[in-house]
């Protein structure tokens, strides 16, 4: 990526998709580091399932989270690995494809969440991409009605500390406000207003996933959807189809 296509344009910017994320963490730290100093990369980007690991908050990744906090850049996560999550017997593919990418994306926030990840590492942007909004919505209620009954006996001292009166969608949401949090979203979701009202325009970025699975002809059509819809404020428009993304991936104009 970095000899085809970005130290030809400055107008090109990439994530690198780290080795041995799970079999060797600390590779993966140094391929991270050499990919941002050395090669100009914004970032990382990690599965949000793997036939091999366990979820994101647990601490075999923080090696590779320490060098993202030193680097002070973005580790994006992004679903597509399916296996071992319940559906293995589903078929047709369209079931698996549709559940698979916000239900990786539930796992990881959760377990990025509720083991602290946010507190032990306060200068790392993540993003969740390619699951929609609706799933994130779900974890908001979801997350308080069982925090409330089933509050954690925190022995290490290294799970997610909650302000006073602060419930865990407040939380999220006040993570959301530090620019810590992003949630990838498409044209046409029909909860992308009410998720814009529930949480604020801080978190969503559009994405195209061009040219995978789509087109120019239905990226255009998302983008209509996107900037006719009417629940959203120009503002809104603005921060999801340009600021959010460049506050994410602290992109520079040139």
């Amino acid at each position: 990526m970095h000899d085809t296509y970005l130290k030809h344009s400055q107008r090109f910017h990439g994530l690198a998709l780290l080795p041995k994320a799970v079999l060797n963490p600390q590779v993966a730290a140094e391929e991270l580091h050499r990919a941002v100093t050395k090669l100009g990369m914004c970032g990382a980007v990690i599965p949000s399932n793997s036939l091999q690991a366990p979820p994101l908050g647990t601490p075999t990744y923080f090696p590779i989270y320490e060098a993202a906090n030193e680097l002070d850049c973005c580790v994006a996560i992004h679903g597509g690995v399916h296996g071992n999550m319940g559906m293995d017997g589903l078929d047709p593919y369209a079931a698996v494809h549709a559940i698979g990418h916000p239900l990786g994306q539930m796992i990881s926030l959760a377990s990025i969440v509720f083991n602290g990840v946010f507190e032990r590492f306060p200068n790392i942007r993540f993003g969740f991409l390619e699951g929609g909004v609706a799933w994130f919505l779900f974890c908001l209620e979801r997350f308080d009605r069982s925090y409330e009954t089933h509050v954690m006996r925190d022995l290490r001292g290294s799970y997610l500390k909650l302000q006073t009166g602060e419930k865990v969608s407040d939380y999220i949401i006040r993570h959301v406000k530090a620019r810590r949090i992003f949630i990838g979203c498409e044209g046409g979701e029909p909860l992308l207003g009410t998720a814009v009202k529930m949480v604020g325009n801080e978190p969503f970025m559009y994405s195209t996933d061009f040219p995978h699975e789509v087109n120019a002809a239905t990226c255009k059509k998302e983008l209509d959807e996107l900037i006719e819809n009417d629940e959203l404020s120009e503002d809104d428009k603005g921060a999801i189809l340009r600021s959010n993304a460049v506050e994410f991936y602290r992109l520079k104009a040139e």
